[in-house]
Parts: C-alpha cells; structure tokens; sequence
C-alpha cells in the first residue's frame, strides 16, 4: 500500500506521544526520511522496538546524557539510554571550528541510518565519517557464531548534490533481512547462514544464523578494526557483548564515532568528484536516493501490509509490550 509522507509522519508522531516521548517529531522526520531514501531497512519498521524500549524502560522518554569528556575538538558522552537520534540530531547543530573534530557517544539507542547526518553536515561545507557498532549478527567466514554488527560507516564530501556513501560492511543488513521475513520474501544467495553455518536463503534461518561480510575474510577483518576503535574510542561495549539495538528488551551498550573535517584548513577539491562521475557515467552515492526520495514525494511510500497493521496496533493499544 501506498502512504503519503505526511500521514506517515503524523502516525509515528501520535504512536510516540503516546508513550510521552520527548520531541518525537525528530524520530518521526528521521524514519519517514530513511522510508523517502529508499533505506527501508532504518525506516518505521524501527519504530517497533523503540516502542518496546520506550515501554520497557530501557530507553529514556526525555534526552538526558552526560558529557564525560570535552576540549574544543573532541566530545565524549555517554548518552545514558536516551533515543540516539534526538541526541544526533542535536550533536550535528554544532560549529566545528577546528580543523578536525571528534564527537563520540555511548549507550544511545539505535541512531538510525548515517547518511542523515553526514549529509547535513556535507551541506554546511564540512567532510565527514561516521562510524558505529551494533548487536552482533556478523559470522568469520566458514564459522557460525555472530561475532560482529553489520557495522555501519557513511562518509560524505560537500558537492552539490553532497557525495553521501552510506552502507553497511556486511554483505546485507539485518534490517533488510527482517523486512523480506515479514515479507515473506527469500534473500539472495551468498548473503547469510542458517544455525549450523550453511549457506541459506531463508530469512528466518539468516536471523537465527548470521550475516557474512562483504569481501569475505579481509572484509570482516576490516569490519573487526571499524568495530574495535568505536569500542576503544567510545568506551562502548563491542562484538557479542553489545546488546539493546533491535531486541530492546535490554538498555543500549553500543558506540558511533563522527569524525569532521573543516576543509577550510586544507584543501577542497571538488573537480575530483565531476571528473569520477565523468569517468563513471553513473551517479556517485546519494544521489540516487534523491531521485528515490522526489518520487516517493509523489507517489506515496510503499508501506506492506503486516507493517501497517503493527503500526495501527501501536496507535490503538498502549502500552503493546507486556510490561508496559
């Protein structure tokens, strides 16, 4: 079924009020946002265990946090279980006046897809990567345990549209996988395995399984040092300890790492990207998801009907989780 941005917005706005939320019209624009993106995957399926979270207690209604440490060009906070992306949303409104700056948090809940923020920041002139860690879902090659998130990493270059490489470092993410179980949809071969470690294109078998990395071991060998500098940076836990992102049944224990760079201190040479796009042929990262998201402006976002009708429940019954 198709659902205007708008209604979508209003929905998630009501469902949030509803467990007292603070300001839930910045969860609300970023979900309808990653659904305009074509990021379904951190869209408003992502509202069902915020709510859950909300509910349970292990996410906080209102943004508190703690700034342990701080000098001009670094921020730590342990962001004390509030919504990660009311926190970020908020972190991204600074003047980064250095020319490098850090910004590093712990214990927010799941913050949503990157690329909304590095592109933001993109548009204020400024170079960024961004990086975090998640619950595990993540096997080595050839193994069966999870060992790490699909670890997520965006970087982005101001341009005009902004050069936005938003994407996980495993072969899919688990958000994807999720959205083809409850759509009753196989996933593609060579994207996960089952309990045992086969390889299976069963996404009930994937979740309980996991994930494989892109670019088989010296890909997870890269996931495994993104992960391990969050954890170092952050102080935030990492691999199989991290726990509260989709089963929030738990507090959140992860990390993201935004790293800016002021190009007035160095250089900005923005010729690089129209010759690469020239040499291409093809439109760098993100832009097409702008093209994604001016029609689904138009013609409405394609919401399925099992996640309609949870989100209706979520509306009409509070509190949904047992617990409440």
């Amino acid at each position: 079924m198709k659902v205007s941005a708008e209604e979508l917005r209003g929905l998630i706005v009501d469902i949030l009020l509803q467990r007292g939320l603070e300001e839930p019209q910045i969860v609300a624009e970023h979900f309808v946002e990653a659904e305009l993106r074509g990021h379904s995957s951190h869209g408003v399926q992502r509202v069902v265990p915020l709510v859950k979270g909300l509910e349970l207690g292990t996410i906080r209604r209102k943004l508190e946090f703690k700034v342990v440490k701080e000098t001009p060009s670094s921020l730590l906070i342990d962001a004390m279980h509030s919504v990660g992306i009311t926190l970020w949303a908020s972190l991204i409104q600074r003047s980064f006046q250095e020319p490098i700056s850090i910004i590093a948090v712990r214990n927010a809940s799941h913050i949503g897809f990157l690329g909304y923020y590095t592109e933001r920041l993109a548009r204020k002139g400024y170079v960024t990567l961004m990086i975090g860690n998640a619950e595990p879902s993540v096997v080595f090659p050839g193994k069966r345990l999870r060992v790490l998130s699909t670890t997520p990493i965006s970087i982005s270059i101001p341009h005009e549209p902004p050069f936005v490489l938003d994407m996980a470092l495993s072969a899919t993410s688990r958000g994807k996988i999720i959205e083809s179980l409850r759509r009753g949809e196989p996933i593609q071969p060579g994207l996960a395995v089952d309990e045992e470690g086969n390889p299976t294109t069963d996404p009930g078998k994937a979740l309980r399984g996991g994930l494989l990395p892109m670019g088989g071991t010296k890909g997870f060998f890269l996931m495994l040092g993104i992960e391990l500098l969050v954890s170092f940076i952050t102080g935030s836990a990492v691999g199989p300890e991290v726990k509260g992102v989709l089963n929030t049944e738990n507090p959140p224990n992860k990390g993201e790492v935004l790293i800016v760079i002021n190009p007035q201190f160095l250089e900005s040479n923005i010729g690089a990207l129209s010759s690469m796009r020239g040499i291409l042929d093809a439109p760098l990262p993100g832009e097409h998801s702008l093209l994604t998201r001016e029609k689904r402006l138009r013609e409405g976002i394609d919401i399925d009907e099992t996640l309609w009708k949870t989100l209706m429940d979520l509306r009409n019954k509070n509190p949904y989780f047992s617990g409440g």
